[in-house]
């Protein structure tokens, strides 16, 4: 045994002040499965229609996070985040969790207007900017942040304001 594992093995048994630290292993579980058309989440367009149906009798502000493999298929989704009326405070570490344990390699944001109202707010500007930031760090490209409304929809990608 080399003198490194000794010394780790040793600190564990007995450390030199009496604090613990826990041991933790990750692991995602899967609440539903949500049965799709296989189609690509390539164009605004699509995704907006892939992702309504979980906002149809939503009666507050939700934040839904996607997580997409190189192919645009999507591998997980997530509510990240749940609000009022007419806001949700988004904490970006929530939007990139099952993002990172599922190894993906893009994310699509959406959340939805009650209002009708597809413009992005200004609170809506600052968040997908630091969400686009956060994810440049990390190596994880937001491909879109989509407002889904009753009618319609607004993507930032197509109105250009991701960069």
């Amino acid at each position: 045994m080399s003198d490194a594992k000794k010394k780790v093995d040793g600190l564990m048994k007995s450390p030199e002040k009496n604090n613990y630290v826990g041991i933790v292993k990750l692991r995602m579980a899967r609440q539903k499965k949500y049965l799709y058309n296989g189609e690509l989440l390539n164009s605004p367009s699509r995704a907006a229609d892939f992702i309504r149906p979980l906002f149809h009798l939503a009666d507050r502000e939700m934040m839904v996070v996607v997580s997409l493999n190189t192919g645009m298929e999507p591998l997980a989704i997530e509510v990240a985040a749940v609000g009022g009326m007419n806001s949700c405070d988004i904490d970006i570490k929530n939007i990139f969790k099952h993002t990172l344990l599922n190894n993906a390699e893009y994310i699509m944001c959406f959340h939805n207007h009650l209002s009708g109202n597809r413009k992005p707010s200004g609170n809506d500007l600052r968040i997908t900017e630091k969400i686009l930031e956060a994810g440049k760090i990390m190596g994880i490209v937001l491909e879109d942040h989509i407002i889904i409304t009753e009618d319609g929809y607004y993507s930032f990608k197509e109105n250009g304001k991701l960069n």
